[in-house]
Order: C-alpha cells, then sequence, then structure tokens
C-alpha cells in the first residue's frame, strides 16, 4: 500500500523531507533495538518450556513490567538526542517532533513486544497479519491526507505513524491485557531479573549491530556534512530496498520459532540444513528480481524527478537482504542451546567496521560508497559465523558458505551490469534464475 500511493505523494515531497524523516526514523530505530535489552530469548525459551502449564505468565508479566520501566528512560534520552541532532530545516517542529515521537516508546513498547512474541509463538499469525493489513492501510491514507492534501512534508509521516500506533495499542488493550492476563507486573522479583538479564544482556551488542548497519550511515552523512537533500536521496532508496528487507525479515520471524521447535526433536539431523537452504533459493530470487527492476519501478512509480535517480543504489542496497536465511541458521542453533555470546562477535564488529568504513570513505568517494559498506557488512553477519563461532560443534552439518556467498555476488553484479537494459533482456534473465532457483528449491523439498 506504501509503495502504490508513492505517484501520489512524491510530487508533494522533497529531498529534504526523506532527509530529516531519515534522520528521525534513524536515531528513533537506534533506540527500539535496545528497548527489550535481548529479552525475546527469554519470552521465547519461557514459552516453549512452559507454554501448557502457561507458567510463562509469570515471566512474561515481569518482563512486560520493566520493559514498561526501560521504556521511560529510552524516551527521554530519545528527546534530547532529537533536540540536538534534527537538522535546522526541522527546528521549528522540534516540540512537535518530540512528543510525537516520544509517546509511542514509553507507552506502548511493553505491550507491542509482548503481543507480537505471544502471536509468533503461539502460531496466530493471523492476529499479527491483520492488525498489519488494517494499521498499514490506515497509515497509507493518513499519509496522503496529512502529505498530499494539508502538504505537512515530513511531519504528515510522523503524525501518521502516531495515530496508527496510537490504535494499534487501543486494539491490544482487550487480547493481551484483559483476555490473556498478560499484564505488566512491576514488582518483578530482582534476583529472577537479573538472571534474566545476564542471559540476554549479550544480544544487546548483536541487535544495536543491526542499527549500525541498517540506519545508523544517515547519522554519519549528517555528522560529515553530507547535505539534508542527498541524506534524502539515500533515505528514500533505502525505503524501496526495505521492501526486500521486510519480506526477509518476515521470513526470519515467522520460521525462527518453528525452526527452534523443530530443531528441539530433529538435531541430529540435516533437517533444518533443507529448511534454510529452501529459504535461501526464494529469498535471493526476489531480492533479485526486486533489484533487476528497479528502475522500471522507479521511473513508474516516483513523480519526482529528484528521486528517481537514486535507483542505482536501491540496486545494491535490495540485494544486502539476502543474507537473511543464513542468518537464521545460527539464530536458531545459538537460541535453541542458549549461546547468545557468540552472536556478538559477528554483528557487532561488522556495525563497528560498517561505521568506520564510512567515516573514512564517504568524505573521499561521496555518500553512495555507504551501500558498498553494508552489503559486505551483511555479508559477514550472514556467513562469518559459520567460520568464527562454535556452530560446527552445536549442529555439524556444512552449509557451503562460500558457495552462497558468490551465489549472491554474482546476483548483485547481475543486476547492476543489467540495471539499465531493455526489458527482453531483463526478462530472459529472470526466466533463467527463476528456473535455476525452480530446480533447486524442487530437489529439496523432494528430500523433505
Amino acid at each position: 500500500m506504501g509503495f502504490l500511493i508513492l505517484p501520489f505523494i512524491t510530487p508533494f515531497l522533497t529531498n529534504v523531507d526523506y532527509g530529516i524523516y531519515g534522520i528521525i526514523f534513524s536515531l528513533v530505530t537506534g533506540i527500539t533495538v535496545i528497548k527489550t535489552l535481548g529479552l525475546e530469548i527469554i519470552l521465547m525459551n519461557s514459552f516453549i518450556h512452559h507454554s501448557h502449564g502457561r507458567g510463562f505468565k509469570i515471566i512474561w508479566n515481569e518482563i512486560q513490567g520493566f520493559i514498561f520501566c526501560w521504556a521511560i528512560v529510552l524516551g527521554v534520552i530519545t528527546s534530547f538526542l532529537l533536540y540536538f541532532i534534527l537538522p535546522v530545516e526541522a527546528a521549528k517542529n522540534i516540540g512537535k517532533v518530540i512528543a510525537l515521537t516520544i509517546a509511542p516508546i514509553i507507552f506502548y513498547s511493553s505491550i507491542q513486544i509482548i503481543s507480537q512474541k505471544y502471536y509468533q509463538l503461539a502460531e496466530q499469525p493471523i492476529q499479527i497479519g491483520i492488525r498489519a493489513l488494517f494499521f498499514g492501510i490506515m497509515t497509507v491514507g493518513l499519509n496522503y491526507y496529512f502529505i498530499a492534501i494539508l502538504r505537512l512534508g515530513y511531519l504528515g509521516w510522523i503524525w501518521s505513524n502516531f495515530i496508527s500506533e496510537t490504535f494499534m495499542f487501543l486494539s491490544l488493550i482487550y487480547p493481551i491485557w484483559i483476555k490473556l492476563r498478560l499484564l505488566p507486573n512491576f514488582l518483578f522479583r530482582k534476583a529472577a531479573l537479573k538472571k534474566h538479564l545476564k542471559l540476554s544482556l549479550p544480544l544487546v551488542p548483536h541487535t544495536s549491530a543491526f542499527f549500525l548497519l541498517d540506519f545508523s550511515d544517515r547519522l554519519v552523512m549528517l555528522k560529515l556534512n553530507v547535505s539534508t537533500a542527498n541524506i534524502g536521496a539515500y533515505d528514500f532508496a533505502y525505503k524501496f530496498a526495505g521492501y526486500a528487507r521486510v519480506f526477509s525479515e518476515s521470513i526470519h520471524q515467522a520460521s525462527t520459532p518453528l525452526l527452534i521447535k523443530d530443531f528441539k526433536r530433529n538435531n541430529k539431523t540435516d533437517f533444518l540444513k533443507s529448511i534454510i537452504f529452501l529459504e535461501n533459493y526464494v529469498v535471493m530470487f526476489v531480492s533479485f528480481l526486486l533489484a533487476l527492476w528497479l528502475k522500471e519501478i522507479f521511473h513508474l512509480m516516483v513523480k519526482n524527478d529528484d528521486l528517481v535517480n537514486s535507483y542505482r543504489i536501491g540496486v545494491i542496497l535490495t540485494m544486502s537482504y539476502a543474507y537473511k536465511p543464513m542468518y537464521t541458521a545460527m539464530a536458531a542453533v545459538f537460541y535453541y542451546y542458549e549461546k547468545t555470546k557468540e552472536f556478538w562477535k559477528i554483528s557487532f564488529i561488522a556495525g563497528i567496521v560498517n561505521i568506520i568504513l564510512n567515516v573514512i570513505l564517504i568524505p573521499i568517494y561521496g555518500y553512495e560508497v555507504a551501500v558498498i559498506t553494508t552489503f559486505f557488512a551483511f555479508l559477514f553477519i550472514g556467513y562469518a559465523g559459520f567460520y568464527i563461532t562454535k556452530f560446527k560443534e552445536l549442529y555439524p552439518y556444512e552449509f557451503y558458505p562460500l558457495r552462497w556467498i558468490f551465489y549472491t555476488c554474482l546476483l548483485l553484479v547481475t543486476c547492476y551490469l543489467f540495471k539499465d537494459s531493455g526489458v527482453v533482456t531483463k526478462a530472459l534473465l529472470t526466466m533463467l534464475v527463476l528456473i535455476f532457483t525452480l530446480i533447486n528449491t524442487f530437489k529439496i523439498l523432494k528430500r523433505l
């Protein structure tokens, strides 16, 4: 829906609007990735082991109470950071931006985290899907109203998100707090919480790394005096690449708890490996398809001459998210054995190196070089764990990471070389990769 409305709102938006909102969104994302302090693993494991006796509710309610308190701290921190880093173009609306941004962080975070994790683990995706559809449509409608009719620019996104998140929060009160009795318990046991945090905190550098990779580049550009307009062009290309990210991330979120349950029964077989390979072929084909046809998509949907040419960097960003299934393999195994300390070795190193490279290379080669550092950083996250962690000790089956790296790079090079080719050439390439994908997926399905 957000994609389809682009022709109707892009005429009323500028690079500066995308730049300002990109900076706000980057900061908020950086804050929200640490709002659980890695406690999802406690929620997941307690549900898997105690869901039949409902004993998990005691743990979940205590964690929800703690997250609510922690969200207040994060809200205050976000206020100060927004005040000091917002571009001068947003100075006149700074109070409104801060209020509308921090309210959902403080008041809605705890119930959103608990509801998302419950419906995911209870295998009730319709509860997530129907809300995503309804409030997604609401957000898109509000975007049109605030941007195209009221001409509020970047403020249109902020108002839309605030209103939609408020209604999402209201829709969760009855099923989560009243019906399921998953209520925040502010009298949480300190000893139990300390034990939980000892296991979960090693995941904080890991979850923070995805912010360092996904969104910190806008903040680095801001500090390196890249213009707000150029940051906006980069952010716009990133939004399109986000469709590939949502696809791969959704498969990751849906499959991880199921894979952990199956791994519990089949940890001596190559079942996990087969499922991951199946996901890999599908995700890589979808990423390739979007990246190859990105120029045509941009020219069809984007009615703004300043934004339409950013498809070149969007090609690389779109292919960056093809790493996710291989990361899912490590997540399933490490979560099952509670080896959370293994994660930060990979992701946090990749995030820090990505920032360092951006600081060094952007002043020399320009802001567009950030897409290349992002691509290789995600490759590192997806595949380095097969070499530098204890993964093989826990699951001995061979994943052939070098072959998958080569295949990913081959698809990226193909997309980039043929990004400006004609429709016939792109159609032939699409069919070639589709046939290759179908042959390999049918082989895996037959074996499964």
